[in-house]
């Protein structure tokens, strides 16, 4: 692992190349109904770039955002404020990132989430129990994950363990 975050945590998943398998997947969920008009993609904990770079081979504008500036814009995240206006985000992916933030963090990203979502924005997240991380066990990351979801407050249109798609 090369990539070592601020706060002396680590992604197992930042050194892989190619796009998550859930974004893959569900991909089309997030841009159904947005054919004649470029999406506006926000890669929260964008890591290395790979799920970014699918999005903008799907014609998708992304802004990607992580705590290493070595793949998009740096940004402290669960501290600062995402680097787009209000209202401005069509879809936000959110892999692999929230356990890594305390409690605090999370509701302050939660919070950014929010503020720059558009009127139909669709998010997508998803989670890994992690030693290194503040869900280190199964159940930790699916009481995680339930506290998450429900904050956010949105439609279900996607909920299994670990991950989940859900629209404004």
């Amino acid at each position: 692992m090369s990539r070592k975050y601020l706060n002396d945590k680590y992604c197992v998943r930042c050194g892989r190349k190619n796009e998550c398998p859930y974004l893959r997947d569900n991909y089309k969920v997030l841009l159904e109904g947005c054919e004649n008009r470029t999406v506006n993609v926000i890669d929260v904990g964008c890591g290395n770039g790979r799920n970014s770079e699918f999005m903008k081979n799907k014609g998708c504008f992304v802004i990607s955002v992580d705590m290493v500036n070595d793949y998009g814009a740096k940004s402290i995240l669960g501290k600062d404020k995402l680097p787009v206006e209000d209202g401005s985000i069509d879809v936000i992916l959110c892999n692999y990132l929230m356990m890594f933030l305390n409690k605090k963090e999370r509701n302050q990203l939660i919070n950014e989430f929010k503020r720059v979502a558009s009127e139909n924005c669709i998010i997508m997240l998803e989670l890994y129990p992690a030693k290194d991380s503040f869900a280190k066990t199964k159940e930790d990351m699916l009481k995680m994950q339930k506290d998450i979801f429900d904050k956010i407050g949105w439609t279900k249109i996607r909920y299994s363990q670990s991950r989940f798609i859900a629209k404004k």
